[in-house]
């Protein structure tokens, strides 16, 4: 019997991976309440808690761009630069996201 998901690879079952990490998951969702709530400080420290689920670098660099927008939309906008410094490239895309932000904050900085 086969569960979904799996295939058959010369007598060996391998499960594909059918979902994205956890740390993806939850992020999205607290997002997704942070877009209804606007608590912003709240959404911070739960954001923070979501740190040790971070699995590869672009997970890592995915918190650090949400680190840095809550930060901003806190008027933190020191600490905001600081974190969206330290984001290292990526891929075109992510950096193209990034700059936007990039720039939004130091304008607001600066």
């Amino acid at each position: 019997m086969r569960i979904r998901g799996e295939t058959e690879d010369k007598g060996k079952i391998t499960v594909r991976r059918l979902f994205t990490s956890k740390f993806i998951k939850k992020m999205n969702t607290l997002l997704k309440v942070y877009s209804h709530s606007h608590n912003t400080e709240a959404t911070y420290r739960e954001l923070m808690n979501l740190k040790p689920l971070i699995r590869n670098q672009g997970e890592e660099s995915l918190f650090e761009l949400n680190r840095a927008s809550l930060l901003y939309d806190m008027k933190k906008y020191k600490e905001a630069a600081e974190v969206i410094m330290q984001i290292e490239p990526l891929n075109p895309e992510f950096d193209a996201k990034c700059a936007i932000v990039r720039t939004k904050i130091l304008d607001s900085w600066l």
